[in-house]
């Protein structure tokens, strides 16, 4: 199973073909394809502004025409900020990428077609793809050609991506002992004690369970502790102790 190619057509400066390389490199896309690069290639440009992609444009393969581009392609999308007669399907990135995600799981040879800088694709390229992809915008339904392979590339890589949509990032702490938590339950509840917090006096004990257990879940670690300990002692100072309730 292979990642979509990309596939430029006419591409006229050589950063943007770089840039469009990096973002490649960021999202699992190796293939990178010129159809008619109006720029010079090798291009220098390319290659610097690749930073860190440079093998990509140096496996970059260059064709002709469209037809020779497309020979081994078997599922084909094209990149269009305008409708087109011509296609009956016009998908946003995101469903692009599930559908790609199925022909690479079906062993299918699949691509993504951007057009060039200045014209985009015309409509005999256009009329080889199987459907388009639009990327909705706000104002200006024009992308630079790296932005337009980042987010392409971007939506490609999520649509196997098992991150989860929240999380919290892991310490190597080690989580605090019995006793140093039992130190700081006690002394929390002594100060809470002289605060007059637990009120009334008959329910302290389920309080401090209460209090113990919302604090375990926590799961300190020793330097948590810590810090937690100084939080009590510069809470304590100079505390302005008021009348019962």
């Amino acid at each position: 199973m292979t990642a979509p190619a990309v596939i430029l057509s006419r591409p006229q400066m050589g950063e943007n073909i770089g840039s469009a390389a990096r973002a490649m490199k960021n999202f699992g896309l190796s293939d990178l394809r010129l159809i008619a690069p109006q720029c010079e290639w090798p291009n220098d440009r390319a290659m610097i502004l690749a930073s860190g992609a440079g093998d990509i444009i140096q496996a970059a393969r260059v064709y002709a025409t469209a037809a020779e581009a497309l020979a081994d392609i078997r599922i084909l999308f094209a990149t269009t900020a305008r409708a087109r007669d011509v296609l009956r399907e016009i998908l946003t990135p995101e469903a692009a990428a599930r559908r790609l995600r199925t022909a690479e799981s079906e062993g299918l040879a699949t691509a993504i077609l951007f057009g060039s800088e200045r014209a985009g694709l015309d409509n005999d390229e256009i009329s080889l793809a199987d459907a388009a992809i639009t990327i909705p915008t706000s104002k200006f339904s024009s992308l630079n050609l790296g932005q337009s392979v980042l987010l392409l590339g971007y939506e490609w890589l999520k649509s196997a991506d098992a991150t989860p949509a929240s999380r919290t990032r892991k310490t190597q702490a080690v989580p605090s002992s019995r006793a140093d938590l039992i130190d700081m339950f006690e002394h929390l509840e002594r100060e809470l004690d002289a605060a007059q917090f637990f009120y009334p006096p008959e329910k302290k004990e389920a309080m401090v369970r209460n209090i113990r257990a919302m604090i375990l879940r926590s799961k300190l670690n020793d330097q948590e502790v810590r810090t937690i300990r100084g939080m009590i002692v510069a809470l304590a100072k100079n505390k302005w102790r008021g009348s019962p309730r």
